[in-house]
């Protein structure tokens, strides 16, 4: 009896295997394997490299791989389906060999080899060195002015990279450009390191990336900026009125002796332009009234535009100029008096009062010194408008207010 269940069970595994052949063969038959050279390159990820080395210039980025699949499987392979590796573990500085493994993320499919097996690598120490930043001022300031020495904060910076890309750097430095500026110049710029021929190293992790770079621009001894005011003399026809004064350039930078720059205040007077009977705008080229010593810089006069229009209804008023009250320092105002010029209903203008339009500096900063500032007009009453005040810049001298 038990050779007859041995031979029954021999029977039955024989029938299976036979039943396997014949679905392999005919399964192979339906969708045959394929083979070959998958044509997309897979790119090499690099593995375990030690956190104080670097991977420089290696011999690939990519490899191809040599596969298996089912015939139905294979066109809808993609770079996503393979991950090729290369394994830099436990290796010191230096050049070396690296084989390269290959798997499928379909266990269907079957990686038999890659193309090429291996990659060339070297791998180099990672250097950290301090830097002290230098700035590069990229233009002048205008006449008359100078530079001071540029302040960065913080002033040195880490770089951190292969040593021989370390010792290729010369300097460390960030760029400003002035464009004119007649006060200091501040701003967040990039670090950019650059080699003895002035060529940018580049790949080099730098700490912090940005500085704060601060160049101080001031007015040389001798130069000084001054508003320009224009001196109108007379009046226009009957029914006219003037409804602008302007002056270009409205500042300008005079040259002299200090004491003498200092008695001038924050202005300049025009000569006297007699619009007497005028009937229409006026534009005139006039000179300064500067005092023996004092000069120009880069101009002998100015253009002196007055509109004279038929009147509507304006007004051209004088008002004393006053210290906004934002400041308790003593303060001395130069010029202590401007032109206001308004428009609007006039009833409203005929009946202003001294305390209406009030004209007020403010310094930038409430601290001892010297500050140019733009003038404004306050207690305007409704409907009336400021078309101009002139000049439109006065000079505000803040003393310590200690005994």
């Amino acid at each position: 009896m038990f050779r007859s269940l041995l031979s029954n069970a021999a029977s039955i595994l024989i029938a299976l295997v036979f039943a396997l052949i014949v679905w392999i063969v005919a399964t192979n038959e339906e969708n045959p394997f394929r083979e070959g050279l998958f044509p997309d390159a897979i790119p090499i990820a690099f593995q375990n490299r030690g956190d104080e080395l670097t991977l420089l210039e290696p011999s690939r980025l990519a490899a191809r791989v040599r596969i298996r699949s089912a015939a139905n499987r294979w066109d809808s392979l993609g770079n996503s389906d393979f991950r090729i590796t290369a394994d830099l573990g436990g290796l010191d500085e230096g050049e070396y060999t690296v084989r390269l493994n290959a798997v499928s993320t379909d266990p269907s499919v079957r990686v038999l080899a890659v193309d090429p097996a291996t990659v060339q690598v070297r791998l180099e120490k990672l250097v950290t060195v301090p830097m002290i930043v230098r700035a590069r001022v990229l233009d002048d300031p205008p006449l008359g002015y100078e530079m001071k020495t540029p302040q960065i904060k913080p002033p040195t910076v880490n770089v951190t990279g292969p040593a021989d890309e370390i010792e290729r750097i010369n300097d460390a430095s960030v760029e400003v450009a002035l464009r004119g500026a007649k006060s200091a110049v501040e701003r967040q710029a990039n670090i950019i390191l650059y080699d003895a021929q002035g060529n940018q190293v580049q790949g080099l992790q730098v700490e912090p990336s940005t500085v704060t770079v601060k160049v101080p621009v001031e007015q040389r001894v001798g130069y000084k900026d001054v508003a320009v005011k224009a001196l109108i003399t007379g009046n226009p026809a009957s029914g006219y009125w003037v409804s602008d004064i302007s002056v270009d350039p409205a500042t300008v930078t005079l040259v002299g002796a200090p004491e003498a720059l200092n008695q001038l205040g924050g202005f300049v007077e025009t000569e006297a332009l007699e619009l007497a009977g005028a009937q229409e705008s006026i534009s005139q080229r006039v000179r300064l009234r500067l005092p023996e010593g004092v000069s120009v810089l880069n101009a002998n006069d100015v253009l002196l535009l007055v509109a004279v229009e038929p009147v509507l209804s304006g007004l051209t008023v004088q008002r004393q100029v006053s210290n906004s009250e934002g400041c308790r320092l003593p303060a001395e105002i130069s010029p202590a008096s401007v032109q206001v010029i308004l428009s609007g209903p006039l009833p409203i203008l005929q009946a202003l009062q001294r305390t209406d339009v009030k004209i007020l500096i403010d310094a930038p900063r409430c601290e001892p010194g010297t500050f140019q500032s733009v003038l404004r007009a306050v207690d305007v009453p409704d409907k009336i408008r400021v078309e101009s005040i002139v000049p439109a810049t006065g000079e505000i001298i803040l003393k310590d207010a200690s005994p």
